[in-house]
């Protein structure tokens, strides 16, 4: 049994129901030549790059299964002969696309379990964004303000006697 992936695209001119059943017809040709369904999606209704058998859109519905190398010939014909599927695609997924797609999963999960958990251990309100090392504890920013205060301080002093100095 190998994984395949078929894509294809349904005539915009049919209701969502008849899209669903489209579909449905699809799914059950491979679960009754002993294939099995991995994923099913449908995307909806898109705009077509270039035209096709006179439309612009069309409703994509993609369809991952696993079959055997000769099934995929009875899907392609069932396509071909089928007016309301305007255009299909159906590759074959190899053991290695297989292992990167898992890996990209994997990493992709991992990313989302480590930026739930930065959040977590952030109490920090404040809309700025400061990196922890360049970040002061509160004491440290209250002695600045402080520091700030008297400098100004000592700046009009030294201004006033200076103003003072040269009348």
């Amino acid at each position: 049994m190998r994984t395949y992936e078929a894509l294809y695209i349904v005539s915009p001119e049919l209701e969502d129901d008849a899209i669903q059943t489209v579909a449905n017809e699809v799914e059950s040709l491979v679960t009754k030549n002993e294939g099995t369904i991995v994923r099913s999606e449908i995307w909806g209704k898109r705009k077509l790059a270039y035209m096709v058998k006179k439309f612009t859109e069309g409703n994509y519905v993609l369809l991952r299964f696993t079959a055997n190398p000769d099934f995929v010939a009875r899907l392609e014909t069932y396509f071909k002969l089928s007016e309301s599927i305007i255009r299909y695609l159906v590759v074959h997924f190899d053991k290695h696309m297989l292992s990167l797609e898992a890996e990209q999963k994997r990493r992709k999960e991992e990313d989302l379990r480590n930026s739930t958990n930065h959040k977590r251990h952030d109490d920090d309100d404040d809309d700025e964004i400061i990196p922890a090392r360049l970040r002061k504890a509160p004491e440290a920013v209250e002695k600045t303000e402080e520091e700030v205060a008297e400098k100004t301080e000592e700046k009009k002093e030294e201004t006033a006697q200076e103003e003072k100095a040269a009348e």
